[in-house]
């Protein structure tokens, strides 16, 4: 378990860290995405429930970005 904590201290500097924040990410954005298409009615038009998605996943990258790769960069 003190692996794992000092994996997740800094991800960056290991491939264990950015492993867990990997899947972690990807569990939390699959969900995210779920969750959008689930709810967006079915009497909308193709094209804005993509728009919908788009932005969903644009908001999970940029989310990605600020929590763990911009911290990366600055160590």
């Amino acid at each position: 378990m003190d692996l794992l904590r000092e994996s997740m201290a800094t991800p960056v500097d290991n491939f264990l860290g950015m492993l867990i924040y990997a899947v972690i990410y990807m569990i939390i954005a699959g969900l995210v995405v779920g969750l959008a298409l689930k709810f967006i009615p079915n009497r909308l038009p193709y094209a804005i429930k993509s728009l919908i998605v788009f932005i969903v996943i644009i908001l999970s990258l940029v989310l990605w970005w600020q929590m763990i790769v911009d911290p990366g960069l600055h160590i």
